[in-house]
């Protein structure tokens, strides 16, 4: 009798659970930034010894540049075939204090070209993610 009151209290406790999942696919994760190529003038950076960081999930993205003293800026997203159109950035000054970005300029270090920005989505596999906005080709690798 003890056997059946278990199982039936874990189903009833699974059941409860609300798990939240995306339809982000391959693109959830953590990715390593390692090279933009200006789209106008065929120019490249090699990024690969710089230490920027995308993490994605669910409908945020957090930038991350460990060399500008770990600066954070979060992103929402959506997330639309091959489009993906980031907005509304804040820097994250502590896990409880976020400040609206409102000169988009700030962003241009990391390839994004203002506070709302639409990026094209060439390549996501499970290993690496190529996205191009209207001046930019930004090529990751997951770590």
């Amino acid at each position: 009798m003890r056997k059946v009151i278990y199982i039936i209290t874990s189903a009833l406790i699974l059941t409860a659970c609300d798990l939240e999942t995306s339809d982000n696919g391959a693109l959830d994760g953590n990715w390593q930034l390692r090279q933009i190529d200006t789209l106008a003038t065929g120019g490249s950076c090699d990024m690969s010894r710089s230490y920027i960081y995308w993490g994605v999930e669910s409908h945020l993205l957090q930038v991350r540049d460990i060399d500008n003293k770990n600066l954070k800026i979060l992103f929402h997203f959506e997330k639309m075939g091959e489009e993906l159109t980031i907005h509304t950035p804040h820097f994250v000054v502590t896990k409880d204090e976020l400040v609206p970005i409102e000169d988009g300029s700030q962003l241009a270090p990391f390839g994004i070209t203002g506070t709302r920005d639409t990026l094209h989505i060439e390549k996501l596999n499970h290993g690496n993610l190529i996205l191009k906005n209207e001046y930019y080709r930004l090529s990751f690798r997951r770590y």
